[in-house]
This record gives C-alpha cells, structure tokens and sequence, in this order.
C-alpha cells in the first residue's frame, strides 16, 4: 500500500525558497583569478592549483592560485599469492587387504579370500564325512574321464562340508536320467521340487538338487577336458550346486524361504547375491583346489560365465530380492556380483566367520541381525563400503537403478 501527501501551490513555493536559499552563492562556480568569492580566506583547489579568496578593493576575489603538489601516489598494497590448495588424494591400492577397505588391488582381495577358504579347507581334511557317492558305470563307447573328474571334486567338496549336513548328503552321478532319478529315490531322497524330474539344463548337464540331502548330474553332453585345462566343461557346476545344500542345512531352513524373494515370509532371508555369490565362491575355490590350478584362472572363468559376463551396474543392495514370480520382470543376474561381494566378506573376516553367519540364522531366523553379529558391521555399512570400494573390486560404477 503506498501513502500521497497533498502539498498545495503557497506551501511548494514557500519549501522551494528555503531550499535554494540554504545553497551558498557562488559555492558551485569553479574558482578563477579574478572571480567573485563570498569569504576572506576561503580556498579551492581546482585543476592542480590552490585558490584562495582575497579583498580587492571593495570587492572579494579569488587569487591567481598556486600551484599544488601532487602527493606521491601510495603504493599498491602487494598481497602474497594466496596459496594453492593441496590436493586430497585417495590413498593408493596397497600390497596387502585390511578388513573392509576401500581401496587395494582385486588380486590381492580375492588371493585373500581364497587363501582362507583354502586354510579352512585343509583344517577340515580330518573330519568324518557324512556322505554317498553313486556312480553309473560309463556306457560303452564313452570317455568316462569327465565323469571321473565330477567324482574327485565331489570327494573333496563332501569331506570340507558334509559335516554340516543333517543327514547324509548323496550326490548321484549318471549319464541317463532314468537311472539318476532311480538312484535318488533308492537312497531315501526325493525330487518333489522338481517335479520328479533331474532335467534342469546347466552347460553339458542336467542337474537336481532337493532341499534335504540329494544332489544328481546328469551328463547329456560327454564333454571332453582338454590336457591342462581347468575351466573346460564348467566342472564348477558341482560345488555349486552341492554349497546349495550346505546353505540349507547349516542355516536350519530346508524347509524355509532360501532367499528373499520379495514376499513377507522372506524379508529376513539371505540376499539372492549372498545365496548365488557365494556358492560360486566355494565352487572357484574348490575347483582350483582339486585341479591344483590358480584361482585367478577359475575365478575369471566362473566370473564371465552368465548374461553379461561380468556386468554389475547396479548397486549390490538391488540383488538383494529375485521374484520367482514370472510375470514381475526385473530379476537380475546376481552371480557375478555376488561372487565377487562374498570374497570381500571372506577376505575381511576369514571363511570360518563367514560360515557362522548362516549357521548364526539358525538361531536368529534373520539374516541381516547374523550378519551384524558375525561380522560387527551392519548391512548398511557393508554395503557402502562395497560401492566405495567398486574400483578396487573390479567392478564399473553404478550406471542403473532398478
């Protein structure tokens, strides 16, 4: 809101005569020698003279003036260069892993982690297994050497992990299904998850896995392992599977959700990269092992195995739920991801520690209150020191969200 003040005509003249009548005559003029000046004494610098007011006669004029010095120009104040910033700089990867780091070099990470497996691995040579082997015998006319190897991982995964079963572990090796189906059902085991069948195709096999005690291969592809190869016929498929059944029984959930899936039942499972990650861990690990092969080699074979090859672009927490349900379309390849987070796990507290976080879930029922307590970090401390640490992992930048 704005205010007016009415001011009449007398009253504007009467305010304009006293404001000129304050303003001192003469007092905007330049002084010049000879000018009319209004005071004895007064002075005026103009134009680099000094001018001063003077009686002439009756009349005050201005002087000739005189000349003044020009005072020495100041120096210009001189300000010291403000100084450069040192640059903060990430430290540089280091030779060797502390827990939970963020930046070192992949190998010396993941040499970590399978330095521990393999520790645990020998520790463990000593224990009673509580497992069966059933071989078909090899038809005539087959190499029977791929199906020789399955049976030499299958010993020495089932004498570091069988003691976690609750019952006997079988694993059933065949080249026929009908015979492999026979075998499982024989021995006390069932395949009502897979619908009765042992077909689920994995590279040269088919396999099944129920979620007590029974584990099956079948062999549809008589792969042959070229001399001195350790990734050929993807052998890893194996421990893989076999680790499944380990999980189950270790974690006292063969007969609960085995990952979250999304559903309220499942929120406090393990996360699908944890369930896949780590049984393809154990599975380049154990293969390494049993073939006395690098794990750099198997690590890398296993890694670039799968859609994308090893493609992670988005952030490890987004692997956490895998619907079953087909028609909610954003599953995503958790394996490769998965595998390498377990080995930033296992590097920072050992195999053995890593193990205690399913057998913890026994007890808790929750997976993410056992991993704390295992660990003493919670989930979302690990997960931001992994995407901290992309860089040192191997892995891209985060490029998609789900």
């Amino acid at each position: 809101m704005r205010f007016f003040l009415k001011i009449t005509a007398p009253a504007l003249l009467s305010t304009a005569a006293i404001f000129f009548s304050a303003i001192p005559s003469n007092s905007a003029n330049p002084p010049k020698s000879g000018g009319l000046c209004s005071k004895v004494g007064l002075t005026k610098n103009y134009q680099d003279k000094k001018y001063t007011c003077i009686k002439s006669g009756k009349q005050l004029v201005w002087n000739k003036g005189v000349l003044v010095k020009k005072a020495a120009p100041a120096p210009a104040a001189t300000m010291a260069p403000a100084p450069k910033p040192t640059p903060i700089q990430s430290p540089e990867p280091t030779e060797t892993f502390a827990p939970w780091s963020t930046k070192f070099t992949t190998q010396v990470m993941s040499d970590k982690a399978f330095e521990s497996f393999a520790t645990w691995s020998r520790q463990q040579a000593a224990r009673p297994t509580n497992h069966q082997v059933l071989v078909q015998t090899t038809p005539d006319g087959q190499d029977g050497s791929l199906i020789q190897e399955l049976k030499a991982i299958d010993d020495f995964a089932s004498r570091i992990f069988s003691q976690f079963m609750k019952s006997k572990s079988v694993t059933v090796l065949g080249f026929d299904e009908e015979w492999v189906i026979s075998q499982i059902n024989g021995t006390g085991g069932h395949l009502r998850n897979m619908q009765g069948r042992c077909n689920e195709p994995t590279g040269p096999y088919f396999v099944c896995i129920n979620r007590e005690s029974h584990f099956g291969m079948v062999i549809v592809n008589n792969c042959k392992i070229p001399k001195g190869s350790v990734s050929s016929c993807i052998l890893w498929v194996h421990p893989h599977e076999y680790f499944h059944l380990i999980q189950l029984n270790i974690a006292d959930n063969i007969q609960g959700p085995h990952w979250n899936f999304g559903e309220e039942n499942s929120r406090n499972s393990f996360p699908h990269w944890l369930v896949e990650g780590s049984a393809d861990f154990v599975a380049s690990a154990t293969t390494a092992m049993v073939k006395n092969a690098k794990y750099e080699d198997l690590r890398q074979a296993v890694l670039f195995t799968g859609p994308g090859g090893q493609s992670a672009s988005y952030a490890l927490i987004d692997y956490e739920i895998y619907r079953t349900n087909s028609a909610i379309r954003d599953n995503l390849y958790s394996y490769n991801i998965g595998h390498i987070a377990t080995e930033y796990i296992v590097a920072s507290i050992g195999f053995q520690k890593f193990m205690e976080i399913w057998k913890d879930f026994a007890v808790t029922r929750n997976f993410y209150t056992s991993f704390e307590k295992v660990t003493g970090r919670n989930i979302a401390t690990f997960y931001a020191d992994f995407e901290r640490a992309r860089e040192s992992l191997g892995i891209p930048p985060v490029t998609r969200k789900r």
